[in-house]
């Protein structure tokens, strides 16, 4: 059995989230609203990870978002490990900052 999502509340999961360490599961972006070029590409791009991780080969650092629970590869470089759903850190910073 596994699980595959793109849409979960509240964003990112709580490290005490089931998901985070939980076997034979996958977190994809939301997709919707985007042209059917960018949804192909997405699509390839999911093709590959998933051939990669049944064929024991290592799946390209661009692709990592998270792994072990905690941001990693280009998820490392391009989130915040703030909630997301409440607001990242810089967006915490910024609301401080317009209140002082």
């Amino acid at each position: 059995a596994g699980y595959a999502g793109d849409v979960w509340f509240p964003q990112p999961a709580p490290e005490s989230h089931p998901w985070r360490t939980m076997p034979h599961h996958a977190m994809t972006p939301h997709i919707s609203g985007t042209s059917l070029s960018a949804q192909f590409r997405y699509a390839q791009g999911v093709r590959e990870i998933l051939e990669c991780f049944y064929e024991g080969r290592p799946i390209r650092e661009e692709y990592i978002i998270a792994q072990g629970g905690k941001l990693a590869g280009t998820g490392a470089a391009s989130y915040d490990p703030g909630n997301t759903t409440g607001g990242s850190g810089e967006a915490a910073d910024f609301r401080a900052g317009a209140k002082a």
